[in-house]
């Protein structure tokens, strides 16, 4: 059995094609399914850090792509080590060549927040200082019209919106605001424009009191009403913005 989990981490290494690597990464993730709670594959997690520090971008978009499918499967195992994935997420989050890192380390981060423990206010705290960098790869997303990246990095502030803990609080009235600043660019997609105004549903939805709060029910319902005026497509069932 170690010889055939080394050679899985030796073959994920080598792929160079992205279908096959997320197989392998599937694979991993099983294994460490039942493996990791029994005290076997002691060394994944160490194999995994080392790939995420790697100087060759792919081997970080391995280390990440894994680590995300792993909270999957283990993430209560995950959970005890917060303090050192918030260390290495927090460098990941900012990485200078791959997008794809990037965007992976931000579905990963909306993975481990189901973690997050609402009252320990040191894993709340440092979360939060991490929603800035997220909302930052989203702007790239957006700006560089990556529909694709931009919707999972929205599905991800949509998903943390539900928590019980607090991690969009201190930045929420900024979330708010940029929301508003990308569903009102015209010269963005439709499809994008769609997206953050979506958010903005689930805040009125989940976040009403913080909404409240802030005092900023009536300035956002003043900036989304000139959205709803612009003109609609004529197909029906197309979704717009105005809509």
């Amino acid at each position: 059995q170690q010889q055939m989990r080394e050679a899985i981490l030796k073959a994920i290494i080598d792929e160079s094609n992205d279908l096959v690597r997320h197989s392998l990464a599937r694979v991993i993730s099983s294994i460490a399914k039942s493996d990791i709670p029994n005290q076997k594959w002691s060394d994944l997690i160490q194999f995994l850090y080392k790939c995420c520090q790697s100087p060759t971008s792919a081997h970080r978009e391995i280390g990440v792509y894994v680590l995300d499918s792993l909270f999957e499967t283990i993430g209560d195992t995950l959970s005890e080590h917060l303090q050192h994935l918030f260390e290495l997420f927090a460098v990941l989050i900012n990485d200078p060549e791959s997008l794809t890192v990037q965007v992976t380390t931000l579905e990963a981060l909306g993975k481990m927040a189901d973690y997050v423990d609402p009252d320990d206010r040191s894993a709340v705290n440092t979360f939060q200082g991490l929603v800035p960098p997220m909302v930052q790869v989203l702007q790239k997303c957006l700006t560089g019209g990556e529909e694709e990246f931009a919707q999972r990095c929205f599905e991800v502030f949509n998903g943390m919106l539900i928590l019980e803990a607090p991690l969009l609080n201190r930045h929420f009235g900024d979330l708010i605001e940029f929301s508003i600043s990308v569903g009102s660019n015209q010269e963005l997609e439709d499809s994008l424009r769609v997206m953050a105004l979506n958010f903005l549903v689930w805040t009125t939805t989940y976040k009403r009191g913080r909404l409240q709060k802030l005092k900023i029910v009536k300035p956002l319902v003043d900036r989304v009403m000139p959205i709803t005026a612009q003109e609609d497509p004529e197909d029906e069932e197309e979704d717009s913005p105005s809509r």
